[in-house]
């Protein structure tokens, strides 16, 4: 039995029982949306949350209330603004030099939904800066992607404005947001003139 087979069958165990005590039928495709909202629960949170469900709630839960009384509800804008600071630091630091850029399935949806890392890079400070319109639209996109699972969103690397053949190949860059998934595809080896662009750059500044 697979770890996630076990947990879909404690989601439905504790999906049964909240919905029998709080006499709420509930139909597939809401129990579908819970799943999607809670799926990243364990068994111990989910359990938790559910024990205080019936102790604690009039009505049948919300996933919002469940994941709240889980203990482990999420701050939607902490996470967009540590996703955009280590954006907007990545592009200071490596701007179009780079052949592909790689923050993760979640991030790099959102910059691909903003036109892509060139755009980004491309981007006026005024557009990019508290309070630019690029940054409020990441936030928008953000919210919009929060409750879709991050394995369901469109994340390749972002790719940059280096044509494949420059300078003998593209370089691959990871960066981890902090609070997200860590990307399992691997940096490639370093760009030698990308880094040179860079040395020269900071050099300079």
């Amino acid at each position: 039995m697979t770890e996630q087979l076990s947990k879909r069958q404690a989601f439905g165990t504790a999906m049964a029982l909240l919905s029998a005590t709080f006499n709420r039928a509930l139909t597939g495709p809401a129990l579908e949306g819970y799943w999607m909202a809670l799926e990243h629960l364990d068994e111990a949170d989910l359990k938790r949350a559910v024990t205080r469900a019936l102790a604690e709630c009039k009505f049948m839960p919300t996933p919002a209330e469940l994941i709240a009384l889980s203990g482990h509800a999420r701050n939607i804008a902490a996470e967009c603004a540590t996703a955009w600071e280590t954006v907007r630091r990545s592009i200071d630091r490596y701007d179009y030099t780079v052949g592909t850029i790689d923050f993760g399935n979640r991030t790099n949806a959102v910059v691909a939904n903003l036109g892509g890392w060139d755009t980004l890079c491309k981007a006026s400070l005024a557009e990019l800066d508290n309070p630019g319109w690029l940054r409020k639209r990441f936030e928008e996109v953000w919210a919009s992607f929060a409750n879709l699972p991050d394995d369901s969103l469109r994340g390749d690397p972002l790719p940059g404005a280096l044509p494949a053949s420059w300078m003998g190949g593209r370089p691959n860059v990871v960066v981890q947001v902090p609070g997200q998934p860590a990307t399992k595809r691997l940096p490639g080896k370093p760009h030698a003139a990308a880094a040179l662009v860079r040395e020269l750059a900071e050099a300079k500044s």
